[in-house]
């Protein structure tokens, strides 16, 4: 009983740490791509594109340590998990899924800036050969959403 919960708590949080590594690799990537030079091509003031990537990155981090204390809480529950009432479950799992849909958002609003920094050719390109398929890239010049109640 006790290996077959700590398999499924594993399922859920490898996919979860990968996501969000990947996540801190493309805003690396992206912020890294802002601080070079694209000359008068550049439509975006590259101050802002860096406020906002840092942002993202603060919520990336912050999504991590709950992460982190999510695995640290069904460690514990481990040890003792009689004593876990069903409700006990339930706020994990909607804390879990809350989790995972902030990680969604998050990497939308990172889909929209990478788009943003593009130069105007190369996005026009990708256009013209079908490869901007992801709803989040189409929109970049929507707002981006993010919660503050982070």
């Amino acid at each position: 009983m006790k290996y077959k919960n700590r398999k499924s708590q594993r399922k859920w949080a490898v996919p979860i740490i990968f996501v969000i590594g990947l996540s801190a690799v493309a805003i690396l990537t992206i912020s890294s791509t802002a601080r070079s030079d694209y000359g008068s091509t550049t439509q975006q003031d590259v101050i802002r594109l860096e406020t906002r990537l840092n942002q993202i990155e603060q919520r990336l981090y912050s999504i991590e340590a709950s992460v982190r204390n999510l695995e640290q809480q069904s460690r514990v529950g481990r040890v003792d998990s009689r004593g876990v009432s069903q409700q006990d479950w339930a706020v994990l799992r909607s804390e879990v899924q809350t989790l995972q849909s902030r990680i969604i958002e998050d990497e939308c609003a990172l889909a929209k800036l990478d788009e943003r920094t593009l130069p105007p050719e190369i996005r026009a390109a990708r256009k013209r050969a079908g490869a901007v398929n992801n709803p989040c890239r189409m929109n970049f010049d929507t707002p981006l959403r993010l919660l503050d109640e982070r």
